[in-house]
């Protein structure tokens, strides 16, 4: 007889034995005849014979273990357990049957539609089987997020507003529909069921997709530090060209504009021809606006923001030809690729090529799930370089090839 030792039980054969056992009884509702001595493995049984009191020659002959007498050796042990207590005490677990608890997850998930229901039929009405299902399963206490997403959408405005403020309007915290909130993401849900606005035939980019279904019902994010660097570019509103855009291109200056302008100008073009040069870093969009004067820049800073796709899509909009230089990475090729699929007669890649690669490129640690993005790249030109980055595992930065590319501006833009 085993003493009261609890710790024997810790062995690795038990916790096998007890999880299948776990396992079986959730399917079934029933623990079985026997247990097959495969499920073991090559773990050490030497604890569960010794327990079993069945000598090793005996043992080795066996295939199956018997779960009636492993239940009377558990009975006939210090421990006077059945299965059942063998099972919960090895799992920490309770027994639990599939039918049962999937009953019963379907009895809570009614009762959470009963519950938003009560709120606002709104959400059964235009939310998704799927959508339901992660909200319930979202782990949150309570349905704070579903009253004030509810009072939202009864309370949309009839006129621009900001969503800071509106949010403080509707909850009384300027962020509560913020996107890394829950009542933010399903305020989002909300506004996309019951958007009138058809499925665009032109692609759009995620962020584009977010604004502007948010300004279909009037709510603006942030339209002021969500800003854009230009140089050289000039505008008109109801057909007036603006002196202040003007002004900047006679002086030559670089100079900030916000998302609130962008929006307001109802042409954006060119100062001089109908090309713009487009700089993924800030650094190098610095340099060549000293180095090309009469060249209009306009700055990315990585990963374009709403007001860089609105700017971009007024420039098409009067015919500009785009010309977008980015490092010769991962994240400066896929933009590149992105801007081409979405400007696809406008759009160009200057300076993003093998000759400029090999020039500047260098080791790096780029991961190989950076790498992998690459796989998606279309475009002949980029597909070519993405498959020498994915080979080498070098980058090349615009840095390293500024020289080379202020030629081909030149060449490009037709300057003197």
């Amino acid at each position: 007889m085993i003493k009261d030792n609890r710790d024997f039980f810790k062995e690795k054969v038990f916790k096998i034995l007890a999880k299948e056992l776990w396992k079986r009884y959730y399917q079934k509702k029933d623990f079985g005849v026997s247990i097959g001595m495969k499920v073991f493995g090559e773990e050490n049984t030497d604890p569960l014979r010794s327990l079993m009191g069945i000598n090793p020659i005996d043992w080795s002959k066996m295939k199956r273990v018997s779960l009636a007498k492993f239940e009377a050796a558990l009975k006939n042990s210090v421990f006077s357990w059945d299965i059942n207590d063998f099972v919960g005490f090895v799992t920490k677990e309770s027994l639990l049957v599939k039918e049962e608890v999937e009953a019963e997850e379907q009895r809570r998930y009614q009762l959470f539609c009963q519950s938003i229901e009560e709120i606002d039929p709104v959400f059964l009405t235009n939310l998704s089987e799927k959508q339901l299902n992660y909200w319930f399963h979202s782990g949150m206490e309570d349905l704070t997020a579903f009253r004030q997403v509810s009072r939202a959408v009864k309370n949309l405005p009839k006129e621009y507003m900001r969503m800071p403020v509106f949010a403080y309007q509707q909850t009384g915290d300027a962020h509560s529909f913020d996107e890394g909130k829950a009542a933010g993401q399903l305020f989002l849900q909300l506004l996309s069921s019951v958007s009138k606005t058809e499925t665009s035939e032109i692609p759009l980019a995620q962020t584009e997709i977010k604004h502007q279904l948010l300004a279909e019902f009037y709510l603006l994010r942030d339209d002021i530090k969500n800003d854009v660097a230009v140089r050289g570019l000039e505008s008109k509103n109801e057909g007036q060209i603006n002196q202040m855009w003007q002004q900047a291109c006679f002086e030559g200056c670089s100079w900030n504009v916000p998302l609130k302008e962008i929006l307001r100008m109802g042409e954006i073009y060119p100062f001089n021809g109908d090309k713009v040069l487009v700089i993924e870093n800030s650094g190098v969009y610095s340099i060549l606006v000293d180095l090309l004067p009469t060249v209009p820049i306009v700055c990315s800073s990585g990963q374009f923001t709403y007001a860089v796709w609105q700017l971009l899509r007024k420039l098409e909009q009067n015919n500009t030809q785009i010309y977008y230089v980015g490092d010769l990475d991962p994240e400066g090729i896929l933009m590149a690729q992105r801007l081409l699929e979405i400007f696809p007669d406008n759009g160009n890649t200057i300076g993003m090529n093998l000759d400029n690669y090999h020039l500047a490129s260098k080791s790096s640690d780029v991961s190989q799930r950076r790498l992998k993005q690459l796989r998606v790249v279309k475009e002949l030109s980029l597909k070519q370089l993405s498959e020498r980055i994915i080979e080498t595992g070098q980058v090349a930065y615009q840095e390293g090839f500024i020289h080379e590319l202020v030629k081909e501006v030149e060449k490009v833009f037709n300057l003197p």
